[in-house]
């Protein structure tokens, strides 16, 4: 066990009493790291991917009694990325990106911020699912061209909630009025936050950033670990395959009759066989 341990990261809740303020904060190096391996990212934009792998945690960490949350990306004009889509359940969360067809002449890398890959505005969607019911889905357009900002805006605008949110590198921190934050409250909050160094954020553990709220009688509340780590399944990938006209299932298939699928997800691959539903040994 220790070696899947090793490979954890985890986040922290915490509230901040003196400022009627709750928050979460993990350092998400592991599942940047994979998440890089398996999508075979590099430089900035594996750094905006990783982060909006962060994000969906983040948004999981405050959905009260959420099960699933889906955070997605989409360009409005020509751009290098047209699509990120992560999704981040308890204790797992997976991604993937999607190039526009001119995908090998525009791997360029100007900044890391999200114009520069996938244009402005950029639409981002939101499906939080509580479980029960059927889930809830937001959809906003934003002008920024920093990936909190679409995340403070999607929160104030669908959500109603006050929050402040922290990207950088493999750190995300953010911060949410709670039930009796006034603006003397909030400001409180916001001020301490605004004092953490970037140099700190960027390197520190999370015992070191959580000190610059001690003021504020910051206190640890729990805490959660977090791999990357897909579901996908035999069964998910046959169920995928079934809308798929007979025709264009023929044209997939090789001369045994069986296609092979991969997953966005996780790039595993799969050959089944139409007909049966199940996979075939290769």
């Amino acid at each position: 066990m220790s070696g899947l341990n090793n490979n954890c990261d985890t986040l922290t809740r915490f509230l901040l009493p003196e400022a009627q303020t709750r928050g979460a904060l993990i350092r998400g190096s592991h599942i940047i790291q994979e998440s890089n391996r398996i999508h075979g990212l590099n430089g900035l934009l594996a750094g905006l991917f990783g982060q909006t792998l962060l994000a969906s945690i983040l948004l999981l960490s405050i959905s009260k009694g959420g099960i699933r949350q889906v955070l997605q990306l989409d360009a409005t004009t020509q751009a290098p990325v047209k699509r990120i889509l992560t999704e981040a359940r308890s204790g797992a969360v997976r991604g993937f990106l999607n190039w526009q067809e001119e995908e090998p002449l525009l791997r360029f890398e100007q900044d890391d911020h999200i114009g520069s890959w996938m244009g402005r505005p950029v639409r981002l969607s939101t499906v939080r699912d509580l479980g029960v019911g059927q889930p809830y889905i937001s959809t906003i357009e934003n002008d920024s061209d920093f990936l909190a900002d679409h995340l403070l805006h999607y929160l104030n605008q669908s959500v109603q909630i006050r929050a402040d949110i922290i990207l950088l590198g493999d750190c995300a921190l953010m911060i949410e009025a709670m039930p009796g934050c006034d603006e003397e409250h909030w400001f409180k909050a916001v001020e301490a936050m605004a004092k953490i160094p970037d140099d700190v954020l960027a390197t520190a553990d999370s015992a070191t950033i959580l000190a610059y709220f001690d003021e504020l009688r910051c206190k640890a509340v729990g805490t959660d670990s977090y791999t990357y780590q897909c579901d996908c399944s035999v069964e998910k990938m046959a169920a995928a395959t079934s809308s798929i006209p007979e025709d264009q299932l023929q044209e997939l298939a090789d001369e045994d009759g069986n296609i092979t699928v991969s997953c966005q997800y996780c790039d595993k691959h799969y050959s089944l066989n139409p007909e049966t539903g199940s996979e075939t040994s290769r």
